[in-house]
């Protein structure tokens, strides 16, 4: 083989390697770019949403749902749940429900009662709590994944907030964990956040 060949051989091995680093380097940071560039159409896409506004419970209860949205009122029997309306999107991704309850036990201990009471029944994960002030009154915010009867696995994002005369204020939103998207949790935010309660 003349030194020739060789240099070339060698000249193209190393152009090939480097070539061969820059898609690997590069190929690693698509996947985030791509998620990047869906989350901010995501995000444009919330900042635009029209809203429909439900005033219930002789208009003591105000809040909002998006407008593309399917929603139905449901009745309990009982004297624990005054409200309940079930909501679903457009594309069947979100469901959940908007409820009031009454309740013969402060908030706190009813959300650690109601979590103890499913915890070896309903498998949790990522469960995060933290305290929220919604129209002046404070709820809690809680975040986490549970699994269904098949095992796959829902993404959850719930507010309760405290009303007047034992009532709480309950938005519940439920996503399949391989459908959660992070600007659903702005759009879920803004809901909770447009809620507003008198008497």
């Amino acid at each position: 083989m003349s030194k020739n060949k060789l240099k070339l051989i060698c000249v193209f091995s190393l152009v090939l390697i480097i070539a061969l680093y820059s898609v690997l380097f590069y190929a690693g940071r698509l996947p985030a770019a791509y998620t990047a560039f869906t989350e901010n159409i995501g995000r444009s896409k919330v900042s635009r949403q029209l809203f429909e506004a439900y005033n219930v419970m002789d208009n003591t209860f105000h809040f909002q749902l998006p407008d593309s949205w399917s929603a139905y009122e449901a009745s309990f029997a009982g004297e624990e749940i005054l409200y309940h309306l079930n909501f679903i999107s457009k594309d069947k991704k979100i469901h959940g429900f908007v409820q009031v309850w009454k309740l013969s036990e402060p908030l706190k201990q009813f959300i650690e009662k109601s979590k103890e009471s499913a915890v070896g029944v309903i498998d949790f994960k990522n469960f995060d709590i933290k305290e929220i002030t919604v129209d002046n009154k404070n709820g809690y915010l809680m975040d986490y994944s549970r699994a269904n009867q098949k095992g796959e696995y829902i993404r959850a994002y719930e507010a309760f907030i405290k009303g007047f005369s034992n009532k709480v204020y309950r938005l519940s939103f439920f996503v399949p964990e391989k459908e959660w998207k992070e600007y659903y949790r702005i759009l879920f935010d803004r809901i909770i956040h447009l809620v507003k309660i008198s008497k």
